[in-house]
């Protein structure tokens, strides 16, 4: 799939290249980003940093409008309050009329007090339309194709001093993302621009329900059936969208 990607996107270049000036240069962005899509209130996500870096091609047409590209490479992190989702789902049945009792008070707390941060690496094409609607100033919208090289989950627990990386499970990530971006900015000589970018993603990231199932499974289990539950029919069956969502400041010194 990247190679396609790849392919396209120099098939794109080579049509528009004789049409157009080309600038070419190197793009770096740092970013804060959170998830957002269905039912995410469910949920107890944070923000995380990233980072965007990669070269980048301008095709300038006229004073107005440019087209751009390049192959970038996007670092996302997020933080997800497992123990604050898990109080949500489970607290409402920790009652002796559900047959809990106080010997699983450890194992709710390790639950309790669980924080899992997801790393993810994206190779990605960006396809974006530039207006100059004043010199130096410019307005950017577009779309940005991305394949995902590291999925990765982990596991914190404070209070008992634990830590573990995993892999996300490859029935749970996604491999490919499409999202769209925009953005203004401003260029402050003729060789280097800074911009602000909205990213909003329109596929999930990871199917958060298969990777639920993954998270301390032997737990969950035991838990739902000393509690007398059936976890589909919890909130914890729900669809929860986990779609991308970043805010990025960044600069593109074009050395040719």
């Amino acid at each position: 799939m990247l190679k396609k990607i790849i392919l396209a996107a120099m098939a794109m270049a080579i049509a528009v290249y004789a049409q157009a000036n080309i600038k070419i240069g190197a793009h770096a962005a740092g970013s804060a980003g959170t998830v957002w899509g269905d039912n995410t209130d469910l949920l107890e996500v944070g923000w995380g940093p990233g980072f965007n870096v990669g070269a980048d091609a301008k095709f300038v047409f006229n004073p107005a409008f440019s087209l751009l590209t390049g192959i970038e490479f996007d670092y996302r992190r997020v933080s997800w309050d497992f123990g604050g989702f898990m109080k949500k789902i489970a607290s409402p049945f920790m009652t002796s009329e559900y047959g809990y009792s106080s010997k699983y008070d450890q194992m709710m707390n390790l639950m309790f007090n669980m924080n899992i941060t997801f790393s993810f690496l994206y190779v990605e094409v960006p396809v974006i339309a530039r207006f100059n609607p004043a010199p130096n100033f410019y307005v950017d919208a577009g779309v940005v194709v991305g394949v995902n090289v590291i999925s990765s989950a982990t596991m914190k627990v404070d209070t008992f001093g634990l830590e573990d990386t995993e892999d996300v499970p490859d029935e749970a990530k996604n491999a490919a993302d499409i999202s769209a971006i925009a953005g203004v900015g401003y260029s402050v000589t003729e060789n280097i621009d800074i911009n602000f970018r909205a990213v909003f993603g329109f596929t999930d990231m990871i199917d958060f329900k298969k990777f639920s199932d993954s998270v301390d499974s032997e737990t969950k289990e035991s838990t739902t059936s000393s509690m007398g539950l059936n976890s589909s029919n919890s909130s914890y069956s729900a669809d929860i969208g986990f779609k991308n969502m970043r805010f990025m400041l960044g600069a593109t010194f074009w050395f040719i």
